[in-house]
């Protein structure tokens, strides 16, 4: 009896998570000892007298730096095929992610921190601008989709996002444009502002709160706009503020799916700029 059992329970165990840790430290191992290594490698060649080696080790950095690069890049494509069954697709973004960081010292060795001329200076603007959009990548990834998992209440893409919004600004002046002169002031100056509204939003990012959760406190604030509008005109004005409040929780949706897709268009761009300028330097240093 105790034998099954326990097999039963250890067959329910999941290892991926001890085995994505497993990886993690072995990547923290290899780039930091291969880190170690370069930096050694550098900082040696500043006391050694020869002119030559130090050349030659300025010119090995730069080698080892683009084809970190290179790899990191190839990594970065092969990737986006990981659910052709190639691997994790978080295997693949954490190699990108260290030979990326790997190369990026190699190339400020390279370099010795400083710029040079007017296209090592384009460069080197551009090799910052790709790590730093990678950074800023890294932190979107693990910040931004909990955050977007916590607010939305039925999960949706950009597209069906926008068709919503587009039929709750419909939903919310069709019934303006039903309603009294008063009413149709009440929706423009209360209501049409909280679209669109930054703290608003923000606020559902803070508290990680739904629609639902914020309704109430939205139509209290709202009640002093309602005074000068008759009985059945309140109920339509509850519902235009409903629609208001729900146009501006997809503004802030929209805001997280726009950041998840745009961050990557700004890494390709700066990516393949260096890339570019990098060739242009390799050949104007090899052949000039």
């Amino acid at each position: 009896m105790k034998g099954p059992k326990w097999a039963g329970l250890r067959a329910r165990v999941s290892t991926s998570g001890l085995l994505a840790g497993s990886a993690e430290r072995v990547w923290q191992m290899f780039a930091g000892l291969s880190l170690v290594a370069l930096s050694w490698w550098y900082f040696t060649a500043h006391r050694l007298p020869s002119p030559d080696r130090y050349h030659s080790l300025v010119t090995s950095l730069g080698w080892i730096g683009v084809a970190l690069a290179v790899l990191a890049a190839t990594l970065s494509i092969r990737k986006r095929l990981s659910y052709q069954g190639v691997g994790k697709l978080s295997a693949w973004m954490r190699a990108h992610i260290y030979l990326g960081v790997l190369a990026a010292f190699a190339i400020l060795y390279h370099t010795g921190f400083h710029a040079g001329g007017l296209l090592t200076s384009l460069l080197m603007a551009f090799f910052l601008l790709t790590i730093t959009s990678g950074l800023l990548g890294l932190w979107i990834a693990r910040k931004v989709p909990p955050l977007l998992t916590a607010v939305e209440e039925n999960p949706a893409i950009l597209e069906e996002l926008l068709v919503i919004r587009a039929d709750c600004l419909r939903g919310m002046f069709e019934l303006a444009a039903a309603g009294s002169p008063n009413f149709r002031v009440a929706v423009d100056q209360h209501l049409s502002k909280e679209t669109i509204s930054w703290p608003r939003m923000l606020r559902f990012f803070r508290r990680r709160s739904t629609l639902a959760e914020e309704l109430p406190a939205f139509l209290k604030e709202q009640e002093q706009a309602t005074n000068s509008l008759t009985e059945s005109e309140r109920g339509n004005f509850q519902r235009a503020a409903e629609y208001a409040l729900r146009i501006n929780k997809m503004n802030a949706e929209l805001l997280l799916q726009r950041v998840l897709r745009r961050w990557l268009t700004l890494h390709m761009v700066t990516t393949v700029a260096m890339f570019g300028l990098a060739a242009v330097h390799i050949v104007s240093v090899l052949y000039y």
